[in-house]
C-alpha cells in the first residue's frame, strides 16, 4: 500500500480521471441548465398562449357565464393546466377544479407577465397573469398556471443517471488511465531493469534505443553515454592498475635480488655500501612513482587547485634552462622580452615545463638541439618545446599523456612525466597539445594572460 500511494502510475492515472470528471461535470452542469432553460422558454411560450387565449375569450362573450362556459370548452383536454379569473364581484371561472386554482389565485399577487415558479397545491407549477376585461366593460384578474413536475422529475432523474455515469467513468478512467500510464512507464521499468544488471564485468550492456517513447529518448541516450563514460573508466582503471603493479614490481624485485644475493655470502663493508647505495636509488624510484601517482590521483578528483599569483614565465624558464643546462649542451632557450605575467602557480609551472624539458632531452638524439620558445599571443603566452629526431607516430599522438606511456624501449622514466604534465595545465586552465612531423617534435603550451 506505501508503494502505491507514492506510485507515479497511480498519480497520473487519478489526475486524469479527476481531470476527466471535472470537465464532463462542467458540461453536465451546463447541458442541465440549457435543459432547464429550454423547457422554461416552452413553459412560458405555452403559458403566454393560453394567457391570450384567455383575453380573446374574455373581449368577445357578453356575460361571466359566457365566458366560463366557452374557456371550459376551450381547455377540455388540456392536463396540467390551471386557469383562475377573479372579477370585481368574485369567482368568474377556476380550471380544473374549485381547489387548486383557489390556491394559485391566492397567489395572483406575485404573478406578473413573466413565468414564475409557485407551489400550488403540493405541486410545483410555473405561472404568469394580468388584467382582464370582462363583459360589461369590469375589469378582473386571470392566472394562468402549468404543472411542471414532469419537467422536474425528468431533470432530477438525468441529472442522477448522469452524475452515476459520471461516477462509473471516473472509475473507468482510473483504471485505464493506470493501464495506458503503466504501459508508457515500461521503459523506465527497463532502464531501472538494466541499471540493476549493471556490474563491473557488465558495463557493456546497453538500453535499446528503438521504440523508446521521444519524452525518454534523452533520459535513455545520457544513460547510455554514462554507461560508456564508466565502461572506460573502469577500463582505464583496470589498465592503470596492471601498469602501476608493473611498475613497482620493478624495483621492489630489483630490492630482493639485491638483498638476495647480498646475503648468499659473507662482504665486506664496502660491498655492503654499494648494496645500500643501489639499494637508496631503488627507493628514491619507488618514492617518486608513489608521489607521482598520488599528484595524479588527486588531479583525477580536482583536488589539484594551484595557489594563484602573477608568474614571470620567463624568470621561470630562464632557470629551468640553467638547471638542465648542467646536463646537456643543447639547450637553448628563446623569448620575447617582456611578456606580461600569467596567474597560477609558480611551483607547480615550473614542475611541468621541467617535464617537458626532460621528456625532450631524453627523447633527442645526442647531436640534436633541444630549444624552449616563448612567445605571446592573443592574450596568452605560449611555451613551446621543441627537439628533433623520430617523428611520433599518429597513434602515439593520442595517448602520449597517459600514464606509464613510453615511446621508446630504452626509456628510464616512470611515464609519468607528461601526464602531470597535462594535469598541471588543465588545473590552471590551460592547453597543451603535441605537434611532429620527422626531425621535430613539438609541445606547445597556452596559458592566458593575469589580466585576460
Amino acid at each position: 500500500m506505501a508503494a502505491w500511494r507514492h506510485s507515479v502510475t497511480l498519480r497520473l492515472a487519478l489526475a486524469f480521471a479527476l481531470l476527466a470528471a471535472v470537465v464532463f461535470a462542467v458540461l453536465g452542469i451546463y447541458l442541465g441548465r440549457a435543459a432547464d432553460a429550454h423547457m422554461a422558454e416552452l413553459d412560458a411560450h405555452e403559458l403566454m398562449g393560453k394567457l391570450a387565449l384567455v383575453r380573446h375569450f374574455a373581449a368577445r362573450e357578453t356575460d361571466a357565464a359566457a365566458l366560463a362556459d366557452r374557456l371550459a370548452d376551450a381547455l377540455t383536454g388540456e392536463h396540467g393546466v390551471i386557469v383562475a379569473v377573479d372579477g370585481s364581484q368574485g369567482p368568474v371561472f377556476r380550471w380544473p377544479d374549485a381547489g387548486e386554482a383557489e390556491a394559485l389565485a391566492a397567489a395572483a399577487g406575485a404573478v406578473g407577465e413573466t413565468p414564475v415558479r409557485l407551489a400550488v397545491g403540493g405541486r410545483e407549477v410555473r405561472a404568469v397573469g394580468g388584467p382582464l376585461a370582462v363583459p360589461a366593460g369590469g375589469e378582473a384578474r386571470v392566472v394562468v398556471a402549468r404543472d411542471i413536475g414532469h419537467h422536474t422529475d425528468f431533470l432530477a432523474g438525468l441529472n442522477r443517471d448522469f452524475w452515476l455515469a459520471l461516477l462509473a467513468a471516473a472509475a473507468l478512467t482510473v483504471g485505464v488511465g493506470a493501464l495506458i500510464a503503466r504501459r508508457g512507464m515500461r521503459p523506465v521499468l527497463d532502464l531501472a531493469h538494466t541499471a540493476g544488471r549493471i556490474s563491473a564485468g557488465r558495463l557493456a550492456e546497453r538500453i535499446p534505443a528503438a521504440g523508446v517513447p521521444p519524452e525518454l529518448e534523452e533520459l535513455v541516450q545520457a544513460f547510455n553515454a554514462m554507461l560508456a563514460r564508466l565502461e572506460e573508466s573502469f577500463r582505464r582503471l583496470s589498465d592503470f592498475s596492471a601498469d602501476l603493479a608493473h611498475e613497482l614490481r620493478t624495483p621492489i624485485h630489483a630490492l630482493r635480488m639485491q638483498t638476495e644475493v647480498s646475503l648468499g655470502r659473507e662482504r665486506s663493508v664496502a660491498e655492503y655500501r654499494d648494496l645500500l647505495a643501489a639499494n637508496l636509488e631503488e627507493y628514491d624510484r619507488l618514492a617518486r612513482i608513489i608521489a607521482d601517482m598520488l599528484f595524479l590521483a588527486k588531479a583525477d578528483h580536482g583536488l589539484v587547485v594551484p595557489h594563484r599569483e602573477p608568474v614571470d614565465l620567463g624568470a621561470l624558464c630562464r632557470r629551468l634552462v640553467e638547471y638542465y643546462g648542467v646536463l646537456t649542451d643543447r639547450l637553448a632557450f628563446d623569448d620575447e622580452a617582456p611578456l606580461p605575467p600569467v596567474q597560477g602557480d609558480a611551483l607547480m609551472l615550473e614542475r611541468a615545463i621541467g617535464n617537458l624539458l626532460a621528456n625532450a632531452i631524453g627523447h633527442s638524439p645526442p647531436d640534436e638541439p633541444v630549444s624552449l620558445r616563448l612567445t605571446g599571443e592573443d592574450g596568452a603566452v605560449c611555451i613551446a618545446v621543441i627537439n628533433g629526431g623520430p617523428a611520433i607516430p599518429e597513434s602515439a599522438r593520442e595517448r602520449i599523456f597517459d600514464r606509464f606511456v613510453r615511446l621508446g624501449q630504452g626509456d628510464e622514466g616512470s611515464g609519468l612525466g607528461l601526464a602531470i604534465a597535462r594535469s598541471i595545465i588543465d588545473a590552471h586552465g590551460g592547453s597543451i597539445d603535441v605537434r611532429s612531423r620527422e626531425g621535430e617534435t613539438v609541445f606547445r603550451v597556452r596559458l592566458s594572460l593575469a589580466n585576460s
